[in-house]
């Protein structure tokens, strides 16, 4: 291997490891976002964002464990899997999904769905 090529590998490598959690977060789901905004109107920078806030970069136990992205909570009407958690109050229920990209898409479903947020 020629040194220019370790040079530019070992500099791939170093830029990779210093992207910040955020921007790990938005390369990771960028995609699914948009693909959601493409179905539901939703623009993918909010998406994201609220993403970014309720899971803090994906990172948050409610993330991990449930695959919920936006604490979406379970609701009367919810009929999936549960995992309990303190929020507001001790022991709320929210949704928990098979993986991440569910919860993006009941992100979508909920905004676009609930009279609460039809005036978005």
């Amino acid at each position: 291997m020629n040194s220019k090529l370790i040079c530019f590998l070992s500099l791939l490598y170093i830029s990779a490891a210093a992207q910040t959690p955020r921007e790990t977060y938005i390369k990771k789901w960028h995609k699914v976002a948009q693909d959601e905004m493409r179905d539901y109107r939703i623009p993918a920078s909010i998406t994201l964002a609220q993403g970014i806030l309720e899971s803090g970069d994906g990172k948050s136990e409610l993330a991990t464990k449930a695959n919920n992205h936006f604490g979406i909570k379970c609701h009367l009407d919810w009929k999936g899997k549960k995992v309990y958690m303190d929020d507001d109050e001790k022991g709320e229920c929210f949704r928990s999904y098979e993986n991440a990209k569910e919860s993006f898409r009941d992100h979508s479903l909920f905004l676009s769905t609930r009279s609460r947020y039809a005036f978005l």
